[in-house]
């Protein structure tokens, strides 16, 4: 929806018992009666007077009357008059307590992380923000969906994506509901939680879909029935195949801002969805094998060693091309799991996980209060 929060000023719609203590109505939580009975009462919205838009009034003390109706598919629409919206009525809706949950959580994960997180983080050319802002050697930028995403190009979630990948943000958007779709990758976990359940360290909030291993092969016949090039004796070309990843929200969390996870977009990869995030092994694994390098043979699963020549099994590439794939090749590692801390004069050396900082064991990682606010 382009603005969900609207006023409703009829006391005889059912909608208006869904007031807010400021008066505000989410058009996205009435019921399917409640929706229908204002979209029937407001057929004509500039003479019926119904909704009015929340932000209009509250920031410039403008009445503006807005149209609700249903598309096609359902889906519920309500928007300003053609030509009368403003240029800087951005999308704002009303925190739940749930949303603000979710925004709690991710911060004190940063904090603890020593990842900086800041709330509400404006992008600095205020075209976005960030539910909580993550700072590693990436920026992440939190969002919890809790709505449908806008079907406008200026509110869509492709859109609010590159607007922050415009500034060097990395957008992850975290949903509890199945209705929220958008062609993004979108991290999914159970909805319908109470606040102390959100926040409390001990749950681990399990992911439903959105991560994905990928698992690299050389297709033979034994894979021919799905080769993507329709080759059912096999195509002898690599291709990629995604498993669900059992995980949790947390370990995301933490990870992404080192690049431990990373987005996937427009995946070219069998038995996954076209957006989704994955570990940095297959991630890399991805990058060097299927997105635009060409093609490889493996042996096992593994990268086989072969003549860099034009005659040899990789045709096609110059000599200067084959020195970049190689390249792209031998960092195609897995992300290291474990170090040795870096702190002290000698040196800790006990095992350690990787912060911006630097290699840090438990007991001189950046904090060690987690979830002490």
């Amino acid at each position: 929806m382009l603005n969900n929060q609207v006023i409703v000023t009829d006391t005889s719609l059912r909608a208006y018992a869904r007031r807010n203590d400021q008066g505000i109505v989410d058009a996205a939580s009435l019921t399917s009666g409640e929706w229908e009975e204002v979209r029937g009462r407001n057929a004509n919205s500039t003479k019926a007077q119904l909704v009015q838009c929340a932000k209009c009034w509250e920031l410039y003390r403008e009445a503006q009357w807005l149209r609700t109706y249903s598309t096609s598919k359902g889906t519920r629409v309500v928007s300003h008059q053609p030509g009368e919206s403003r240029p800087d009525h951005d999308y704002e809706p009303v925190e739940t307590e749930e949303h603000r949950a979710w925004n709690s959580r991710a911060f004190v994960i940063g904090e603890a992380e020593g990842y900086n997180p800041r709330r509400e983080a404006w992008a600095p050319n205020m075209k976005t923000r960030a539910d909580v802002l993550l700072t590693g050697t990436l920026t992440i930028a939190y969002e919890h969906q809790h709505s449908p995403f806008s079907t406008t190009s200026r509110y869509s979630a492709a859109e609010r994506t590159r607007q922050a990948a415009a500034v060097g943000r990395t957008a992850m958007w975290h949903a509890t509901n199945d209705k929220v779709r958008g062609q993004v990758p979108i991290l999914r976990t159970d909805g319908g939680l109470p606040p102390k359940v959100i926040l409390n360290p001990n749950y681990r909030h399990e992911f439903r879909g959105g991560v994905y291993r990928i698992e690299i092969y050389t297709c033979t016949v034994r894979e021919g029935y799905e080769c993507p090039n329709r080759k059912f004796s096999g195509c002898g070309k690599p291709h990629a195949r995604g498993q669900v990843t059992a995980g949790q929200l947390d370990d995301v969390l933490r990870g992404a801002p080192v690049g431990a996870y990373m987005p996937i977009t427009d995946a070219n990869v069998i038995r996954a969805p076209r957006f989704f995030w994955t570990d940095r092994h297959s991630y890399d694994q991805y990058v060097a094998y299927i997105a635009g390098t060409g093609p490889a043979s493996l042996l096992n699963g593994a990268p086989r060693d072969l003549t860099k020549t034009r005659s040899g099994g990789r045709q096609g590439h110059s000599k200067a091309r084959e020195a970049q794939l190689q390249a792209a090749r031998k960092q195609s590692a897995p992300y290291p799991a474990a170090g040795a801390c870096e702190t002290g004069k000698p040196k800790c050396g006990q095992p350690a996980r990787l912060y911006p900082a630097g290699w840090r064991c438990d007991q001189h990682k950046p904090s060690s209060h987690w979830f002490a606010r």
